[in-house]
Order: C-alpha cells, then sequence, then structure tokens
C-alpha cells in the first residue's frame, strides 16, 4: 500500500495566518459553519460524557483531552462541532459513508484503517495491561495464556488479544479467554469486578482507570489491594488520527490542529489531562493516506 504524508508547521500565526487557516475549509462545511464528528464517548480521558458539571462542561456533554483538542481546532477553522454518537467500530464506516466529516474517538492509525480513511495525527500512545491487586493469577502480557482478559471490542487490542490466544494455542497452552465489552468503563468494571483478571488498553485509559481505583500507575512497588494496577510498559506505539476521507478537510484540520500546537493550547490541554507523554510538535503532526 502507498502511503503519502504531508506535514504543515505554522510558526507566530498572526490575523493573516488566521484568516488563512479558516479559508483551507471545504466551502460546502465552511458554508454550513459546522463540522459533524463522530465519536464513541465511552472512554475516558480521550472522550466520555461527564457525569457532573465540569471544566464548563454541563452535566452528560462529551469532554475529554481529544475532545478538546478537536473543539479547539474547529475554532481555529470558524467552526462549531456536532458530536455524533456511534459504537467503536461504526466510527469509520460513518465516515466511510460521508454521514459525518471527521472520526474521532482516540482511532490508532493502521493499515487496514489507511484502507478506509485517510487521517490526522494528533497524538501518540501505546498499548498497556492492567489487572487488579495483588495480581493473583500472575497475568502478564506474554504470560495470560488460560486467563480470562477483557477488551474494547474493535480496538487494536482487541486483535493483539486474538494473536496471543492463538499464540497459547500452537504452543499448547490454554487459549486466553478473551472478554469484549463495547465500552472501557465495561472493561474496567470486569477486572474490578474479579470477572476478568486482567484488561488491555490505550495506554491513557489505563491510567485514567488506576487513578480512578485509587491505584497507583506506574508505581511497581506500591501494593493497593483490590485497586488497579499497569503491568509492564506499553508497547506498540502508534499514533492516533482523525479520520476523514476529504483531503482538503484533511489539510484543514491540519492547519488548524498546528495553530493550535503553535499557540501552546495543545500542551496545555494534554497537561491537565495527564496525557502529555504522547504529545506530537507540529513537525510530527500529519495527514496520513493511503489506497
Amino acid at each position: 500500500m502507498l502511503i503519502v504524508a504531508s506535514s504543515l508547521a505554522l510558526a507566530g500565526c498572526g490575523a493573516a495566518d488566521e484568516v488563512a487557516v479558516a479559508d483551507s475549509v471545504p466551502g460546502d462545511i465552511a458554508a454550513l459553519g459546522t463540522l459533524l464528528v463522530a465519536t464513541n464517548p465511552t472512554f475516558p480521558p480521550a472522550e466520555f460524557r461527564t457525569p457532573v458539571e465540569f471544566r464548563s462542561v454541563e452535566q452528560g456533554e462529551v469532554t475529554g483531552f481529544e475532545v478538546e483538542l478537536m473543539e479547539a481546532v474547529a475554532e481555529e477553522l470558524g467552526l462549531e462541532v456536532e458530536w455524533v454518537d456511534v459504537a467503536f467500530p461504526e466510527v469509520l464506516e460513518a465516515v466511510a459513508a460521508e454521514e459525518v466529516d471527521v472520526g474521532a474517538a482516540a482511532i490508532t492509525v493502521t493499515d487496514d484503517r489507511l484502507a478506509e480513511s485517510s487521517f490526522v495525527t494528533f497524538f501518540s500512545t501505546g498499548t498497556q495491561w492492567v489487572v487488579r491487586e495483588p495480581n493473583a493469577a500472575a497475568v502478564t502480557p506474554n504470560g495470560a495464556c488460560g486467563a480470562r482478559v477483557a477488551v474494547q471490542t474493535g480496538t487494536v487490542q482487541a486483535d493483539d488479544l486474538a494473536a496471543r490466544s492463538a499464540a497459547c494455542g500452537e504452543a499448547g497452552q490454554d487459549p486466553i479467554d478473551i472478554l469484549e465489552f463495547d465500552s472501557q468503563d465495561e472493561v474496567t468494571a470486569a477486572v474490578l469486578s474479579g470477572v476478568a483478571s486482567a484488561f488491555i488498553a490505550d495506554a491513557p485509559a489505563a491510567a485514567w482507570a488506576v487513578r480512578q481505583s485509587g491505584g497507583t500507575p506506574n508505581v511497581a512497588s506500591t501494593v493497593n489491594t483490590g485497586r488497579l494496577t499497569t503491568v509492564s510498559g506499553q508497547y506498540d506505539v502508534a499514533p492516533y488520527g482523525w479520520a476523514v476521507v476529504d483531503e482538503e478537510l484533511g489539510e484543514a484540520l491540519l492547519a488548524g490542529l498546528n495553530a493550535v500546537v503553535e499557540s501552546g493550547d495543545y500542551q496545555e490541554i494534554l497537561e491537565f489531562w495527564n496525557v502529555e507523554r504522547g504529545a506530537l510538535s507540529a513537525e510530527q503532526t500529519e495527514l496520513v493516506s493511503g489506497g
């Protein structure tokens, strides 16, 4: 597959630059003034519906670091964002069918997904394993054969678990008992309740779940009985991307994103959500397309 990547860096954005960024929006979207964005708001801290009023976001509204980044980019483009809830496996389908303009749901850019959409990369992270303390089943990424492990449907982690389970069988061991759920909350609850011995997810979601349980991310020497902790480090680090089929819109999103990066708002948003480890520079963001 041919992959073409373009990168756009904006420095010292003044009034003329701001106008140029806004002028890059496709005419039909600019006329409407609204960007339709498909998401699956079940994946904190990237996107979720807040149970209480939080950071000027009303109860029940979508929030999270990806949400704030997308809304900051839309503001640079002179647009409002209308969030459209869909199941995670249906986000790219909605984009491909042009039912929405963008897909934004902590989507890891992979070759398979590039066959369906182009992506504006805005963040980078990897896969992380989480267990309840103490790790009685001694589950690790390379020691999960026969264990019950939870994961969200349609994610790269679901594919990861399927491959690991097949490897267990080939080695003459019991396969992994994979429990798939529609939302990360259900995945986390499965481990907290003891239904599963571990879950795997993107590192920001794993760290969020650990903190919410009262655990201590990345502090292996501390044991908090019944709470969550990470196992080993993250791996398979790859970028998150905003999915589009209109590459003119992709270029506009990239220009808006880099304006947000250069303004300092990008770093401020990531630091607020404790996910600055995954930050990309303006030179690292790209519009990636495949075919």
